[in-house]
């Protein structure tokens, strides 16, 4: 899968816990992060879908 880079800005208390799932899952934050943003955009295109009826 092709990827690029993207600097993202997160409050300190987000970067702590997402320090500590990538540790507790042995994965790196970049992994945490980028799985975290495919659950989201794909339940907002769930719900998009739905609220257009296709």
């Amino acid at each position: 899968m092709p990827t690029e880079q993207m600097t993202i800005y997160v409050p300190p208390r987000v970067k702590k816990e997402i320090k500590q799932l990538a540790a507790a899952k042995d994965m790196s934050m970049n992994t945490i992060v980028v799985e975290a943003l495919e659950l989201a955009i794909a339940a907002w295109e769930a719900e998009n879908n739905r609220s257009w009826g296709t």
